[in-house]
């Protein structure tokens, strides 16, 4: 078995942030089409549909995380990706959610009564039913515990 990896803390805390600045299906958009070419704010606006404060405040936060880099040209700023390795963990990240996608069709197909957490409306229902049946002692902590009230 291999042993996990001995980070410090300062370390853990940097990995945190950037798998944050992540968190975002607009903030991934912007690090694919800055994987593209270099990007003013202008063309990211127009691209994505979205404000121009909206898409400057995510680009403050994928810049923060040390994943974006800019630089000024005249009166624009000019993005660019920082890290370009970003993209190869976001292309792996893709493939283990298509295998845990395939996993779960597999899972269905060949289990009638499958259930899926991930789509549960309830706890209960990544158990299943509940038994119909009331046990004859209490399964709390305390060994012989008399049977419950009828």
């Amino acid at each position: 078995m291999s042993q996990a990896p001995n980070w410090s803390g300062e370390k853990m805390n940097r990995t945190s942030e950037i798998i944050a600045a992540l968190d975002s299906p607009l903030r991934l958009q912007i690090l694919l089409l800055l994987h593209q070419r270099d990007h003013v704010v202008h063309e990211l606006v127009s691209t994505l549909g979205k404000s121009q404060p909206l898409v400057s405040q995510h680009l403050r936060v994928l810049k923060d995380a040390g994943l974006v880099d800019s630089t000024r040209a005249g009166r624009e700023v000019v993005y660019r990706l920082a890290v370009p390795g970003v993209i190869t963990v976001l292309e792996t990240l893709s493939i283990l959610e298509s295998a845990k996608h395939d996993e779960l069709a597999s899972r269905r197909k060949h289990t009638p009564d499958f259930i899926d957490a991930t789509e549960s409306t309830g706890s209960a229902a990544a158990f299943g039913p509940l038994p119909d049946s009331t046990p004859d002692r209490d399964p709390g902590l305390a060994p012989h515990t008399p049977a419950p009230p009828s």
